[in-house]
């Protein structure tokens, strides 16, 4: 399932399943269960994200990576938010870096360079955008089962 981003006009898709928090909405709620979200694992297969809810605004999805994965340094459009609920690691934002733990929350100005290295245990962290245009990047990544 490709996620499909409605940045361009102001209603959803109206071929989009109202029940699909990877389809933009703003006009109904949603409440999705951890184990029924859509989830996709990333080319190098070190990563997941399953899609929460995304909606005109924002995104909010559940990243996990494996012990030893990392992110290469990238930016993203809008604002980004992790909050860490399990593992360690370190990431660089804006060329200062900042060790990371269960309970760390981290902001990311629009257009921050941006890197991360896990630790040597599993990360787990729920990842918020505000605005649903750096979730597209997840379209290259491969439904997981």
């Amino acid at each position: 399932m490709a996620l499909q981003s409605s940045a361009a006009t102001d209603a959803p898709d109206a071929d989009a399943d109202p029940k699909d928090p990877a389809q933009p909405s703003a006009a109904k709620a949603t409440v999705v269960a951890l184990a029924l979200a859509p989830s996709f694992t990333a080319p190098n297969g070190k990563a997941t994200v399953a899609h929460l809810a995304l909606g005109q605004n924002a995104y909010l999805g559940r990243l996990r990576m494996d012990a030893g994965a990392a992110v290469p340094v990238h930016r993203d459009p809008t604002e980004e938010y992790i909050h860490v609920l399990e593992g360690t690691g370190t990431m660089t934002i804006d060329g200062e870096t900042h060790a990371i733990a269960p309970g760390t929350t981290i902001y990311m100005p629009a257009n921050a360079e941006v890197s991360y290295q896990n630790g040597d245990q599993e990360m787990v962290a729920l990842q918020v955008f505000a605005g649903p245009e750096p979730v597209a990047k997840y379209q290259a990544w491969t439904p997981a089962e």
